[in-house]
């Protein structure tokens, strides 16, 4: 599942014997393990699985079922949806003769203090209740909770090893830890394989840089967020495209074409690589203020679009000298099967799509140009301009109509920044008044997130109040974590030779381009947040270098360990410490996380549970003893699934 490329050498094995020379550096760099750390997981080829839909009835995961597939979809292995199964089955039987009441269990997790989940129905079912007279025995919130509690079926007994009813109608329980360690025996003996209850054909369209513009901060969020998503989605078995929606049409290619033009700098590609962004500046400036140039760019732009060919060579010409550019980002960022699409793409679509809007009577025209009203905004989008040509409106909508039509996605999601909601509502509502998206059978996303500040609060910029170019950023991150490897490797008075200094800088840029992954995704997207080196790199705090430390000694422990953990078995395995029973409670709610993430599409779900993971872990090792102690052999079982499960989230 997992490309064994995403671990070194010394930890694709992590119980083999080595050498003390092979963990110099293992306090910060775990190299190429976090060089792809949560691009969450790899994108793997689409399989035919046995998907089945969850069965009405109560179904409980038994290690038997698990030992016939490794193979499970989300709803069947997660404890939160078999937990609300059994409420359900409860519900029904407690209260289906009260009129109009809310049956569908409300499950969530509980303080740890009283349970492991919690059932909160009891307090709107005995208002209802009132409401209708009331029901023989139902006096307070708290009789309605026994009466729940007491119409479980018969298969709670084998989940629950506790059920408690507090005063205000709460219903609390607790796993059987033996049923938990019938689980995380599983999960040892077959490493699940987590598949999406309903798999279906999803474009996600991210990244997005404009041609002849370098990348830059704004562009961070766009490119992790959308990949992390894509990557997890993968994971899950649907089928994936990945899109590139550059900006490589419109007026500004008119403007760089005839500056460029002027300068003689349409031929030489060498030459544009480094000099397209400053031709850009040049150009916008000379369009405010030279009205011959102006007229000469509105006239370059109909060419191109007419397909002139002096036009499109140097505009083809122009595209491929920014796409190397990217695609030196896309490398260090490990994003890979992003397919570009950029507004060109849909240019000799856009007339049919005016069409088709107007054959739906969608269409007003205002000021000779034609609008379609929404019911999101006052304000129309603009299909077609009066001059008779075609902006961002146009494109959007002929984009969504391609995605869902002829691309056949069932879910299209957008990942751009809240800035630019409103108008991708209005496209979102257009494509749904022209019917482009069937009777619900379509779904659009937009997954929006907020900006990248810097330390004042701020819109990142550098001291000259320049835009920060993303190379720029990664360079600085692993420019710090190289002084702070060498501060390490000097500390530990270890001699850096030839090899080791080439490890190291290799080891720098890993652990620095995943410390900015890491610290993004962190974040929730939909916020604002400030971006600090010194935040993302502190091995304390809920950062890659923390995760990685904890992943670093797990490894570490089975390392040293007498026993070989590939000679232990499910049956050594069990669970008598608190902190044990919480090391694994957390490890099996893996599946609820993931559905909530492919629900609302907040990677920081995923990021909060690696991080609790990483805790869950550190209090268990400070806790419990486990090289030479009579639960070794149990305590290596434990770790050896917590260790695949921090690589499979990473």
């Amino acid at each position: 599942m997992l490309r064994q490329a995403m671990l070194p050498c010394c930890f694709q094995n992590p119980l083999r014997r080595r050498s003390p020379a092979s963990w110099v550096l293992l306090g910060l760099a775990l190299s190429r393990f976090a060089s792809t750390f949560v691009s969450t997981v790899a994108p793997v080829q689409r399989a035919k699985w046995p998907w089945h839909e969850a069965e009405s009835k109560v179904r409980l995961l038994s290690s038997v079922q698990t030992l016939q597939s490794n193979v499970r979809t989300l709803s069947q292995a997660s404890l939160q949806f078999q937990t609300s199964e059994l409420f359900k089955a409860a519900l029904l039987a407690a209260a289906s003769d009260l009129e109009g009441a809310t049956l569908d269990p409300l499950v969530t997790t509980a303080d740890p203090r009283f349970g492991d989940y919690q059932c909160n129905n009891a307090m709107s079912l005995f208002k209802q209740s009132k409401q209708q007279g009331g029901k023989d025995g139902w006096k307070s919130p708290r009789d309605v909770g026994q009466a729940i509690k007491d119409a479980l079926p018969a298969e709670a007994a084998e989940l629950f090893e506790e059920v408690n009813v507090a005063p205000q109608g709460f219903i609390t329980i607790k796993l059987k830890t033996s049923w938990m360690q019938e689980q995380m025996g599983d999960l040892f003996e077959h490493e699940l394989q987590l598949r999406s209850s309903s798999p279906q054909r999803i474009v996600i369209d991210y990244s997005s840089p404009n041609i002849a513009k370098e990348m830059h901060v704004g562009h961070l969020r766009s490119t992790i967020l959308g990949d992390t998503v894509a990557n997890l989605f993968s994971y899950l078995g649907h089928d994936v495209v990945r899109l590139n929606h550059v900006g490589d049409w419109g007026t500004q290619f008119g403007m760089l074409l005839e500056y460029m033009r002027r300068k003689d700098a349409l031929d030489g590609e060498a030459s544009m690589v480094s000099d397209l962004q400053q031709f850009y500046r040049s150009a916008k400036q000379a369009f405010d203020e030279d009205e011959d140039f102006r007229k000469s760019a509105q006239t370059n732009v109909v060419e191109l679009q007419g397909g002139s060919e002096w036009a499109r060579t140097a505009w083809n010409r122009i595209c491929e000298a920014s796409r190397k550019e990217f695609d030196l980002v896309y490398q260090r960022l490990n994003i890979e099967g992003l397919q570009e699409r950029g507004e060109s793409f849909y240019n000799e679509m856009l007339p049919d799509v005016v069409e088709d809007l107007q054959r739906k009577n969608l269409v007003t025209e205002s000021d000779g140009a034609l609008c379609v009203f929404t019911n999101v905004s006052e304000t129309p989008l603009i299909i077609q301009k009066a001059d008779g040509g075609f902006g961002y409106d146009s494109t959007d909508c002929a984009a969504v109509r391609h995605r869902v039509q002829d691309e056949k996605a069932q879910r299209v999601i957008y990942v751009i920044d809240n800035g630019q909601e409103l108008h991708m509502r209005m496209v979102f509502s257009a494509a749904e008044k022209a019917g482009w998206l069937g009777e619900g059978q379509k779904r659009l996303d937009f997954m929006g997130f907020g900006l990248v500040q810097g330390q004042d609060g701020k819109k990142f910029k550098t001291r000259s109040g320049d835009v920060v170019r993303l190379r720029d950023l990664l360079d600085e991150a692993a420019s710090r974590s190289e002084a702070e490897l060498r501060k390490r490797a000097e500390a530990a008075q270890r001699d850096i030779d030839t090899q080791k200094e080439e490890q190291l800088k290799k080891d720098a840029e890993s652990i620095g381009v995943a410390a900015v992954k890491y610290f993004d995704l962190r974040q929730n997207r939909n916020s604002d947040y400030r971006f600090s080196y010194d935040q993302m790199l502190d091995p304390k705090g809920n950062t890659a270098v923390y995760v990685l430390y904890a992943y670093a000694r797990i490894a570490g422990v089975l390392r040293r360990a007498e026993h070989d953990v590939s000679s232990l078995s499910s049956s050594d395995l069990v669970l008598t410490e608190p902190s044990e029973r919480a090391l694994a409670l957390r490890l099996m709610r893996l599946p609820e996380v993931l559905t909530q993430l492919e629900d609302d599409l907040l990677p920081s779900r995923l990021i909060d549970h690696i991080y609790g993971l990483a805790t869950d872990f550190t209090t268990f090792y400070t806790e419990c003893f486990v090289i030479g102690s009579e639960q070794e052999k149990s305590r290596l079982v434990l770790l050896e699934v917590v260790r695949r499960q921090l690589a499979q989230c990473l």
